[in-house]
């Protein structure tokens, strides 16, 4: 049985206007969008989202396609503001242990800090309309209520203070000319956030002010205030054809595009097939015959090999636009043992058919529009047959970890998974298994390095993915209280044990 490769997932992108599945599986995190900002040329924009677990920002063009990442660090990354020349990035971080404001050029680079808190958090910022200067609102001390609005030069130089801490002063904004600055004043009636109740909030709200002020402090004055409409906010495009905002439609946030003259709103990413489970209902595998052998060892101790086991791993394509991923167990004299095949849908990754075969016990399970039937027999105990309405999708695990690892999530982003379990107490039901992004590591394969990515699920079993490809390399299982049982594809060298 020669080894070519592992389980490989080519993932096309996501189908961001495909209508939301009833009753489906959640197979994640509700992920957010916030805060798009334009490119000057009007080109693209930027926004902020919670796809990869953390708060990441993100550029993409106004067809949906080039969505990048430009953030990729496990810090949260918020409200992003391109310069008038489309050049630099100003954005809040908390990447130092506290929210300040950093630059990066236009295509993620060149990242640099551009303000310093020990204790207190700096954010909405915006560049003057000369490039020259940044405003931003925020606070010395984040028990405080209050924010101040302040300017820096974006070489870090001359920040300075231009509202009165006796106030709150929030959403500062630039005019057109550079010469005056635009806030909101808000009369919070107490000093700290553990002081405030909602009666105090209320009145800080009915006694909030448009007002006005220059950038070096001077001329404090009223300004209209902002115009109020009854759809989501919305920032409007240079050339004012389109408005880009967020919102949540039918419990899925997305970022969407809005015709000013004919109201039509247009869906630009997000929604229903947003995260993982837009990834898998837009992948597509690839036909492989791959070799893993198994071993045992204690967990934490030394990894034996376990009387040369292997899994011989095929993924094929067969009628109807479907593809079969089986798994067939044997000795060392080549014996079967037993085999898992899951077949899926036409067209999709999800599971359709999946059975379980041994010499003492099988089970299987199909899965129709309406119904989930499963049947099984376990080793010395009589058949049963389950029955049931379709809760949703369902995937095997490799597949959806190959999914969550061809788009590089960050260190500790959590994902929810809809398994089967054949032999649990109700097969019909997909199950719901945690996925933790562990760490990055990196395995040897003879003389030459592999990152991977290092997925971890409910009962500790953990995933060796290679991230490049999106294909398991290495996984590991409970067996037994004390004990690991290893899948290693062959030519990998045997990992240092870690729990």
């Amino acid at each position: 049985m020669s080894c070519r490769t592992s389980l490989l997932l080519a993932l096309v992108g996501l189908a961001p206007n495909a209508a939301a599945q009833q009753g489906t599986a959640q197979l994640t995190r509700s992920i957010q969008y916030y805060n798009p900002a334009w490119r000057p040329d009007g080109k693209a924009i930027v926004f902020e989202s919670t796809l990869p677990g953390v708060y990441s920002i993100y550029v993409i063009n106004l067809d949906g396609s080039g969505l990048t990442r430009l953030t990729p660090d496990s810090a949260n990354n918020e409200q992003a503001h391109y310069s008038p020349d489309g050049k630099r990035i100003v954005f809040s971080s908390d990447r130092a242990g506290h929210t300040d404001l950093y630059l990066m050029n236009a295509d993620g680079s060149g990242q640099k800090r551009l303000t310093s808190t020990a204790s207190g958090a700096y954010y909405q910022s915006s560049f003057s309309p000369d490039g020259r200067w940044v405003v931003f609102q925020g606070r010395p001390d984040n028990r405080e209520v209050a924010d101040r609005v302040y300017v820096v030069a974006t070489d870090g130089s001359g920040m300075r203070q231009l509202t009165d801490s006796t106030y709150g002063a929030e959403g500062p904004a630039w005019s057109h000319d550079g010469r005056s600055i635009t806030f909101d004043m808000v009369p919070y009636p107490k000093l700290f956030w553990s002081e405030m109740g909602p009666a105090d909030f209320a009145a800080a709200k009915a006694g909030t002010r448009r007002m006005s002020i220059r950038p070096d402090g001077t001329h404090l004055e009223p300004a209209p205030p902002l115009p109020q409409t009854g759809s989501p906010p919305a920032e409007p495009s240079p050339d004012g054809r389109s408005a880009a905002f967020t919102q949540v439609v039918d419990g899925w946030s997305g970022l969407y595009l809005r015709d000013p003259s004919t109201g039509a709103e247009r869906l630009l990413t997000g929604g229903p097939d947003a995260g993982p489970l837009g990834y898998l209902r837009s992948a597509t595998l690839a036909p492989l015959t791959d070799t893993l052998d198994t071993y045992i060892g204690p967990r934490g101790g030394a990894i034996q090999h376990d009387k040369a086991e292997y899994v011989a791993r095929v993924v094929k394509r067969s009628a109807g636009r479907r593809f079969e991923v089986s798994d067939t167990w044997y000795d060392s004299t080549g014996h079967e043992l037993s085999r898992q095949t899951v077949r899926t849908r036409p067209g999709s990754v999800a599971t359709e058919v999946e059975t379980d075969r041994s010499p003492t016990d099988s089970a299987s399970l199909l899965v129709t529009p309406d119904h989930v039937t499963a049947w099984v027999v376990p080793a010395g105990k009589p058949p049963r047959l389950f029955d049931g309405a379709t809760p949703g999708e369902r995937y095997i695990r490799e597949i959806v970890m190959s999914a969550i690892a061809k788009r590089r999530p960050a260190v500790g982003a959590l994902f929810l998974a809809p398994v089967s379990t054949l032999y649990g107490p109700d097969p019909v039901h997909a199950q719901v298994d945690t996925i933790r992004v562990v760490r990055r590591d990196t395995l040897m394969q003879g003389k030459t390095p592999l990152p991977v990515l290092v997925l971890e699920r409910t009962n500790g079993g953990q995933t060796w993915m290679d991230e490049a490809t999106g294909t398991e390399v290495l996984s590991r299982g409970p067996a037994g209280p004390t004990q690991w049982w290893w899948h290693i594809r062959r030519g990998i060298d045997l990992p240092v044990p870690r729990d």
